[in-house]
Parts: C-alpha cells; sequence; structure tokens
C-alpha cells in the first residue's frame, strides 16, 4: 500500500480536556456526496484515538507543500499526556473548536457520523459541515513510498 500515491491531511480534534491534537494521515478518501461524508483511519494506539470518541467535531486540512515541516511535527511519536503546540503554524478554530491550518490547500470541518472498528484502525467517518474558504496553500502535498512529493506536470 505504501506505493498508493495520496494526499496528506492533518486530522485536528479537541480531547478530552480541550486541548488541541493532531495528526498527520493518509489514509483519507471521499465517501459520500450525499450527504457529504470523508473518512480518516487512525491507529487504535494512537493518542488521537480515544478523543475521536468523544469529539463534537474534527477537521482535516489537507496540507500544501510547503508544510512539510507541520506533517513532520503532527506524525511524530508522542508518550501519553503529550501535548501538541501547532502555534508557529496559521490556524483558526472551526465552528466546534479544534483547529483548522489556513495555509493548507484544502480543508473540511466534519462532524462525527460514526466510528467503524477495522482491526488494528478505526475509520473516522465524519458529515462535512463546512468546507473552508479561508486556505491560502496552492500546491498539495503528496506521499508516496514513504517519502514527501509535491504534483508534477500534467501527463495526458
Amino acid at each position: 500500500m505504501a506505493r498508493l500515491a495520496g494526499g496528506v491531511a492533518l486530522l485536528t480534534v479537541l480531547d478530552p480536556v480541550g486541548r488541541d491534537c493532531g495528526l498527520t494521515v493518509t489514509a483519507v478518501s471521499s465517501v459520500s456526496l450525499e450527504p457529504p461524508l470523508v473518512l480518516a483511519c487512525v491507529t487504535k494506539d494512537g493518542f488521537i484515538h480515544d478523543a475521536l470518541f468523544v469529539a463534537d467535531g474534527w477537521s482535516l486540512s489537507f496540507l500544501a507543500t510547503d508544510q512539510l515541516e507541520l506533517s513532520h511535527y503532527a506524525a511524530r511519536e508522542r508518550h501519553p499526556g503529550a501535548r501538541d503546540d501547532f502555534s508557529p503554524w496559521p490556524t483558526r478554530r472551526a465552528a466546534r473548536g479544534e483547529l483548522v491550518f489556513t495555509g493548507a490547500a484544502a480543508a473540511v470541518e466534519c462532524v462525527p457520523h460514526s466510528l467503524v472498528d477495522a482491526g488494528d484502525h478505526t475509520i473516522a467517518l465524519g458529515r462535512v459541515v463546512s468546507v473552508a474558504q479561508d486556505v491560502t496553500g496552492v500546491l498539495p502535498l503528496v506521499h508516496v513510498d514513504r517519502r514527501y512529493y509535491e504534483p508534477g506536470p500534467e501527463i495526458t
């Protein structure tokens, strides 16, 4: 599956005590247009997993090529009780409080639709309630073979 190229997103949610949590995810997909649904796959042993079960909402910011450092930061290993500090990157609060990264190529805000058990992961399905109009990123960040790339020229 590492050979399947995909976009890079940052899933953000507030934990049960209101702290910002974010995780770099590449297993992301559009699921349905009516209702508008997206999914993100999250490992069960990850620090953000349990927050999804109690969150009022979560967001996906689809990272731009100049946000590579942010992607690495949100993908780092964390110990229990670790905190995320996203202050170096431009953000705003979504309607339910989680962060949206305004330097992203695109972003959606979601309310929980369902959480599906999937082996060592949970598939978080969210109903899109807002599409960001204030993002400034140009080229989407791409991940394949455990490396990052920017899109190349169009091929026909």
